[in-house]
């Protein structure tokens, strides 16, 4: 890095992947900023800098070596799992400038040694992280914890939609299920829809009985908004689509295609004009109820507005997954058990081709990763924000 391109960085301010440093004094003050990054998407801590106006001051010339030591000892030494990250000098007319680069950690959650503390960035500040919903989320980056796998307290095989169950059972493997109960558990278990005599979230989601009577949270959210602003009252439907994850793809299937058939064409008896290919709403909306955050208390969104429709997925993308990676195809596994039956219960063909059939089928989709919202967002726009965007 060059001092002009130092210059360029420190312009833009501290946030969330840049963090001035006049200096560090101790080993364990390095660690903690350390981890944040870590822990969130990586980033680079500029040391020799002014946190209050982003000033240089630089690194004096015998404490250079001394301040590269103590940051690689650190991450050797004060945190859990160790880190190597890389450090630059750049040399600028104010003195010298460490720049640590830190990329997102591959082996998350990572800890501090003193006191085994996890912490996140948010903003230009770090926060420690506390919360055990929020803990569990940074375990499922590192594949050590699925949010679909955990138990659903209090539930049993009394929840278990048994008819429907063996239904796909049949289908699936061929061979009748076991109506011994203990022989039913141990087939769930072997399936990874139980655990321990419980349902995990998994099993709920795609065989429970009344899913929302364990887990009221997890449904879908349909509104048919006017105008192009969702912070308004007026809206031409409303509705929640509950039940397992089918019955709400086949709902918000239907509240969706009865917005895209509304243009009729010509005469009363025509049919009407599709002004999405379905074959959008099928792959976006079977996206959103698959690869959604299970550790979430969120519901799937569908908004349509004037100008585009809005399908909102709880969760940021996972396994440190880009947008740009979404838009070709590329995939990370956050529910590998709800996504393996969705081949069979939901009009579901994964390997990441979903998205690409939906661009194929309508290039203009947008994607967005709301990271303080914490959701996924496709936008899909509409023939009228075609029009206002012509005239």
């Amino acid at each position: 890095m060059d001092e002009f391109t130092l210059r360029e960085e420190l312009l833009k301010g501290e946030d969330s992947t840049r963090q001035f440093k006049r200096r560090f004094n101790l080993a364990d003050d390095v660690a903690e900023e350390v981890v944040a990054f870590l822990n969130t998407r990586g980033g680079r801590i500029f040391i020799g800098v002014d946190d209050k106006d982003g000033s240089i001051v630089g690194v004096p010339p015998d404490q250079v070596d001394k301040q590269s030591q103590l940051i690689a000892n650190a991450c050797d030494n004060n945190l859990t799992p160790p880190a190597s990250i890389l450090t630059e000098n750049v040399t600028t007319c104010d003195g010298v400038v460490i720049v640590a680069t830190i990329e997102e950690g591959a082996d998350k959650p990572y800890q501090t040694k003193k006191g085994g503390h996890f912490f996140v960035k948010k903003g230009a500040d770090k926060r420690h992280v506390f919360n055990r919903t929020e803990l569990q989320r940074l375990f499922q980056d590192a594949h050590t914890v699925y949010g679909e796998a955990r138990i659903v307290a209090g539930s049993s095989i009394a929840d278990l939609d048994v008819e429907r169950f063996r239904s796909f059972y049949q289908t699936k493997y061929r061979k009748p299920l076991p109506t011994d109960e203990a022989d039913l558990i141990r087939e769930l278990t072997a399936c990874r829809l139980a655990k321990d005599g419980c349902l995990t979230v998994a099993g709920v989601m795609h065989f429970g009985i009344h899913p929302q009577q364990q887990l009221p949270s997890f449904t879908t959210k349909a509104v048919w908004f006017r105008g192009k602003d969702r912070s308004g009252t007026d809206y031409y439907d409303s509705r929640q689509f509950a039940g397992h994850l089918a019955s709400q793809y086949e709902e918000a299937m239907a509240f969706l295609r009865r917005w895209n058939s509304r243009i009729q064409n010509g005469s009363f008896n025509a049919p009407p004009s599709l002004e999405i290919p379905e074959v959008v709403f099928e792959e976006l909306v079977t996206n959103a109820l698959v690869h959604r955050d299970y550790f979430i208390n969120d519901s799937v969104k569908l908004f349509i507005f004037d100008n585009r429709i809005e399908i909102r997925s709880p969760g940021r993308l996972p396994n440190s997954l880009t947008i740009d990676e979404v838009r070709r195809g590329i995939r990370r596994d956050r529910n590998p058990v709800i996504q393996s039956f969705a081949y069979d219960l939901l009009n579901y063909r994964g390997l990441g081709s979903g998205v690409l059939r939906a661009l194929q089928a309508k290039p203009d989709i947008e994607f967005i990763e709301d990271v303080s919202g914490e959701e996924v967002v496709a936008i899909i726009p509409t023939q009228q924000s075609t029009t206002t965007q012509k005239t």
